[in-house]
C-alpha cells in the first residue's frame, strides 16, 4: 500500500516538482513523456528527455504543459500517475496555477489528478502567491507586494494585496522563446542548425546581462549549406546579445503592469521593490539589469528555481494562508 502524504505540485511546461508538507521528501522531474506508436509509455520524466531530439519516427515525445496550462490531458494523467506512483502516493495536493486561466484551464488542473485523488482533496493556489510566500511577504496584509516569476514557457507577474492578486498577467515568454532566439542567432550567424536542448544549455552556461565572462561553448549541429554534421564554438557575448530582445519585452510588460498599479500600492511596492523568482532569473546579472530598467529596488528570492513549491508547502503548514487557495465546489461558485 504506498505512503500517502499531503503534496504541493508545481506543474511547470519545463519541470515538475513535488514535495509533501513536512518538506522532507522531493521530487524534481522535466515534463515529458515519450510514446510509442501503439500509445505505450517508453519514458517518462529525466528518462523521456534524455530521448527528446533523438528519437526515432516510432517514438512521439509529448510536453504535456504549454503555456502554464495543461495542454495535453491524457499525456499528464499518464506522466503524473507515473511520477506520483514513484514518489509514494499523494493523499491531498495543493497545485500551484497560473493567475490569467480560464475557467476551463483550471478545471484540467483538477481533472488530470481525478482518478488518483478524490476532488475534494485537490485545492488550487495562483503562483504569484506562492512565490510571495516563498519570499516571507505578508500575503493576507493590505499591504503591495509585486513578484514577477521567469519560467520556461511564461513570465507571471502578480501584484497582490489582502490575500488576492489584483493585477496580474503570464506572459507567453520565458525561457524557451531564449532558447529560440539562440538557435536562431547560431544559424544565422554559424550556418549551423542546432536543437533546443543544446540553445538551452547555451543560455543556462553563457548568457548574461549587462557584464559577464568571456566565456565560449563547442556545440554540435547540422551544417544548413552542407547538411552535414558539424561543430562550431559559439561565444557568450552572442549568446546574451541574442535573447536582449526578449529580456527587454519582459522588462516592458513589468514597467507597464508597474505602471498601473493603484496609488495606493504602488506607494508600497517603490518602496518595498519587486521579488524575481523563476528558473531564468539565474541568468547572470539578469536582476541587476532589470532594476536598472524599471529604477525601483528589485530583490531576486532565494533558491528561485524552488520558490513556488517551497510557497505551497509553507502554505499547507500554515493554517491562517488556506483562505488563499480554493477548490473544485470555490471554481464553481466563482461563475
Amino acid at each position: 500500500m504506498l505512503l500517502q502524504r499531503a503534496c504541493g505540485l508545481d506543474l511547470g511546461t519545463d519541470t515538475i516538482k513535488i514535495r509533501d508538507k513536512s518538506g522532507k521528501k522531493f521530487l524534481y522531474s522535466r515534463n515529458v513523456i515519450a510514446l510509442r506508436d501503439n500509445g505505450s509509455v517508453l519514458a517518462y520524466g529525466d528518462a523521456a528527455y534524455g530521448v527528446y531530439e533523438k528519437q526515432p519516427l516510432t517514438v512521439n515525445v509529448v510536453w504535456p504543459m504549454a503555456n502554464g496550462v495543461i495542454a495535453n490531458l491524457t499525456e499528464m494523467d499518464i506522466l503524473l500517475d507515473n511520477l506520483i506512483h514513484r514518489y509514494g502516493g499523494a493523499s491531498s495536493l495543493l497545485i500551484a496555477v497560473p493567475t490569467e486561466i480560464t475557467q476551463v484551464e483550471k478545471r484540467a488542473f483538477f481533472q488530470v489528478m481525478k482518478g488518483q485523488i478524490q476532488a475534494g482533496r485537490i485545492r488550487l493556489l495562483e503562483k504569484g502567491l506562492a512565490d510571495a510566500v516563498s519570499a516571507s511577504l505578508p500575503v493576507l496584509s493590505s499591504r503591495g507586494h509585486m513578484v514577477v516569476n521567469i519560467g520556461a514557457d511564461t513570465t507571471e507577474i502578480s501584484v497582490i494585496s489582502s490575500g488576492k492578486v489584483i493585477l496580474g498577467q503570464t506572459l507567453k515568454t520565458g525561457g524557451r522563446r531564449m532558447d529560440a532566439d539562440i538557435a536562431t542567432m547560431v544559424r544565422r550567424k554559424f550556418n549551423l542548425s542546432i536543437g533546443q536542448k543544446t540553445a538551452e544549455s547555451l543560455k543556462n552556461n553563457l548568457a548574461f546581462m549587462i557584464n559577464g565572462p568571456r566565456l565560449e561553448q563547442k556545440v554540435f549541429g547540422i551544417h544548413t549549406l552542407s547538411g552535414l554534421p558539424k561543430s562550431e564554438v559559439i561565444p557568450s557575448l552572442a549568446v546574451s546579445v541574442a535573447i536582449i530582445d526578449t529580456v527587454d519585452s519582459i522588462v516592458e510588460s513589468i514597467n507597464s503592469i508597474y505602471n498601473r498599479i493603484p496609488p495606493q500600492l504602488m506607494k508600497d511596492i517603490s518602496r518595498e521593490g519587486i521579488y524575481l523568482s523563476g528558473g531564468v532569473s539565474m541568468i547572470l546579472n539578469l536582476p541587476e539589469y532589470i532594476r536598472r530598467e524599471i529604477g525601483i529596488p528589485l530583490h531576486h528570492v532565494q533558491d528561485p528555481k524552488y520558490s513556488t513549491i517551497r510557497g505551497l508547502v509553507e502554505v499547507m503548514n500554515n493554517k491562517d494562508l488556506k483562505a488563499l487557495t480554493y477548490t473544485l465546489n470555490d471554481l464553481a461558485a466563482m461563475r
